[in-house]
């Protein structure tokens, strides 16, 4: 039988619930909302890219990251505008407020992983990487095949 109550993937889904409670609550004051300024690191990475890349990139799908898009718009973080070698498609690109957040996000982020990983050292955090990796690789392989 299964332990699910101590099983690699309950503590994974764990830290992942902690990590984005902690990051949320120290990106409270800027209002960007669950999950928003994972848009805005895709975009710190590419500025330019398209809707449906980002949606692909964070793993929602494409209802879902127009609604977040559009609140970060509304904002005044990012704005679209149409692709011009495909009219079908929209191009996300950072204005000069969502650069000037990116300070402010990384250290958060960087605090968030800190704390998380506080407990471990450098070579722990290595092959820790290493070893999610491995897991995720075949997964994240499957989904891109569908």
């Amino acid at each position: 039988m299964i332990d699910l109550v101590n099983h690699e993937a309950r503590y994974i889904a764990h830290l992942n619930r902690q990590m984005m409670k902690l990051l949320e609550a120290e990106l409270a004051p800027l209002e960007l909302g669950p999950g928003r300024y994972l848009y805005l690191f895709s975009l710190y990475i590419r500025d330019g890219r398209r809707q449906q890349e980002l949606a692909d990139t964070i793993g929602v799908d494409k209802a879902a990251a127009t609604r977040a898009i559009s609140r970060l718009e509304q904002n005044g973080y990012v704005r679209r505008r149409a692709d011009p070698n495909d009219r079908r498609s929209m191009r996300v690109y950072l204005t000069a407020k969502g650069r000037r957040l990116q300070p402010q996000l990384e250290a958060a982020a960087k605090h968030c992983i800190d704390n998380m990983t506080r407990e471990l050292d450098g070579h722990e955090r290595v092959e820790l990487r290493r070893l999610l990796e491995k897991m995720a690789s075949p997964l994240i392989r499957a989904n891109q095949s569908e």
